[in-house]
């Protein structure tokens, strides 16, 4: 099926330059898409029991008091608060959570929130006085048991982020008997991993090859990772069936995006282009007010026998927007894998039954850590579309809650607790995991992925 595909744009390509001669096998084009599609297929949709995760939610419009409607008390992080005040504080957000949160039951119920509760009155107990950011220390410290990439205070986590480093510096080959260099060095082990299948992944090499470079993921303060690189505090000993041994070390990693987070007013949401004739759409929000020209974006790429789709530096937004996305570029309607369930009355959404869609087009889908929410929606759809290739890094991580912001009355910490509603896969579903994200069937650089999805193509055409 895809053979006709590059048959379609040989006349295209042939203005590109070949590579020289390499001594890396290379699978065809249709080769790879069936090993990527198959592993595709494999992650199905599974069956959830709604109701473990109905809890007592208070009405709508009872909910809907938590969320001010005017803009907030400015946070100030000097602010000193009495211990009750803190202690009042504690009270209204424990009580949010109980009548608003939609994953309060996923993440232990009662019985795990009320423990919290009592431990962080206690703590604030032995204080009479505190400043608002001893407060929202304190909450974040007993809150990390809610591994949920929106929920923060403050814009700040309660957990880690998983962050991918790259060893780059020895390209690796998959052959029968196991890796190898591309020089030929067979790989006998590598200290401290049993399992080679989960360190090596699918990458390109800067000739766009495609190669295996071991990949490891750490944890990291996500804004930490945003705004300065990260080394890896770990290196990797290759022992050769030769006798070498080898030391590898991680490339410094930092979270790519092309967003302006310090003015967002010049941020540009959406552009098409062409690279080497392969049309390009990017868009960086799933916003409503703007969905001409993201559906506009499906349209230029639908008729594509090979398109390329940058979510790299997509955060979310509307999460009806992927379905209708991908609705547009189709012409069908493409199932998800996962169930958004209202947790007051278990009711279940996008209970469609999991079906494969064929394509005949390739659409490539770039992804990078900052790529979260409803740009993950969209991957999941993408799990059940015939011919997508995701490349680049694992995503966000943002599934499990939603975003919607409360604030504390007295010391006016921004709470990120959305409400009603709790987005799960299958458990045995191992694709995604929240704070880590989806895998993509490619690893590399977020930065570099255009450029080495483009070079691929070239090769493997």
């Amino acid at each position: 099926m895809l053979k006709k595909i590059f048959v379609c744009i040989l006349a295209a390509m042939l203005a590109l330059s070949n590579v020289g001669c390499t001594s890396v096998p290379q699978p065809t084009m249709e080769e790879l898409m069936m090993e990527v599609n198959a592993e595709h297929q494999e992650v199905e949709k599974g069956t959830i029991n709604a109701s473990q995760y109905v809890g007592d939610l208070v009405d709508q419009d009872l909910r809907w008091s938590y969320y001010p409607k005017e803009d907030p008390a400015e946070y100030d992080p000097e602010k000193i608060l009495t211990q009750q005040q803190a202690i009042e504080d504690v009270t209204y957000l424990f009580n949010a959570f109980h009548d608003c949160y939609g994953p309060y039951e996923y993440f232990g119920g009662a019985e795990v929130f009320d423990k919290a509760e009592e431990a962080i009155k206690a703590e604030l107990q032995t204080k009479e006085t505190l400043t608002a950011a001893d407060l929202e220390q304190i909450l974040l410290e007993n809150l990390a048991f809610i591994k949920d990439g929106h929920f923060s205070i403050n814009m700040k986590r309660a957990n880690p982020t998983k962050i991918p480093f790259f060893f780059c510096e020895v390209a690796f080959v998959k052959t029968e008997e196991g890796y190898q260099t591309t020089g030929g060095k067979r790989v006998e082990s590598v200290e401290g991993y049993n399992n080679l299948d989960e360190l090596m992944k699918r990458s390109i090499s800067p000739e766009g090859k495609l190669v295996y470079y071991p990949v490891l993921l750490k944890d990291c303060d996500f804004w930490e990772a945003l705004k300065s690189p990260q080394t890896c505090d770990e290196t990797l000993t290759i022992h050769y069936s030769n006798g070498d041994t080898q030391e590898l070390t991680a490339e410094p990693y930092q979270i790519y995006t092309e967003m302006d987070l310090q003015n967002p007013e010049n941020n540009q949401i959406s552009k098409f282009y062409e690279d080497e004739n392969i049309p390009v759409f990017q868009f960086n929000q799933f916003a409503e007010k703007h969905i001409e020209e993201i559906l506009d974006g499906a349209t230029k790429l639908k008729d594509a026998p090979i398109a390329v789709l940058d979510l790299r530096s997509n955060s979310g937004g509307d999460g009806e927007i992927p379905s209708q996305w991908l609705n547009q570029y189709t012409g069908k309607i493409v199932p998800t894998n996962r169930y958004n369930i209202d947790t007051k009355s278990g009711r279940k959404f996008n209970d469609r039954r999991d079906n494969w869609i064929e394509n005949d087009n390739l659409l490539i889908i770039l992804t990078g850590k900052y790529s979260a929410s409803a740009s993950e929606l969209f991957l999941d759809y993408s799990y059940n579309l015939e011919n997508t290739l995701i490349i680049g890094e694992n995503s966000n991580g943002s599934l499990v809650g939603t975003s919607g912001k409360i604030s504390l009355p007295n010391s006016s910490c921004q709470v990120d607790i959305g409400g009603g509603t709790i987005c799960v896969l299958a458990e045995e579903n191992d694709c995604f995991e929240e704070l880590r994200g989806f895998y993509p069937d490619i690893w590399v650089p977020a930065g570099e992925a255009e450029e080495l999805a483009v070079k691929l193509i070239e090769n493997l055409k």
